[in-house]
Parts: C-alpha cells; sequence; structure tokens
C-alpha cells in the first residue's frame, strides 16, 4: 500500500522530526537548501509520493 501524506505526517511527528529535517534526511534541496516546501505538499497530498521515496522515508523515519 502506498504512503499517505496523512502517514508520513504522523511518522515524521512520532520521529520528532521537522520537515526541514525530513527534507534534509533524504534529499530535497532547493537552492543548496532543504526544501521543507516538498515535505509539506507531500503531506498535504498536492504531490504523489513514488515508491523509491516512500522506502526512504519509511527506513529513515522509523530508524529514529
Amino acid at each position: 500500500m502506498m504512503m499517505t501524506g496523512q502517514e508520513l505526517k504522523e511518522l515524521r511527528n512520532d520521529a520528532g522530526m521537522t520537515q526541514r529535517q525530513v527534507a534534509e534526511l533524504v534529499g530535497y534541496t532547493s537552492k543548496g537548501q532543504p526544501n521543507k516546501s516538498m515535505i509539506a505538499r507531500l503531506e498535504n497530498g498536492y504531490a504523489k509520493i513514488n515508491p523509491r521515496v516512500e522506502a526512504a522515508l519509511r527506513f529513515a523515519l522509523q530508524s529514529k
């Protein structure tokens, strides 16, 4: 089953991380800075979470 934005938000909150920290962790950057707005777009359903990013997010957030 594909990760939903709500699930991403819950995992991030459970890990005690900010959107900026998650962006940095998975390599979402804009002009060399972590792109927290991309994480917000994923969480709010404005962008689709592809399977590769989902696997990275699950691994990174569940190991925190």
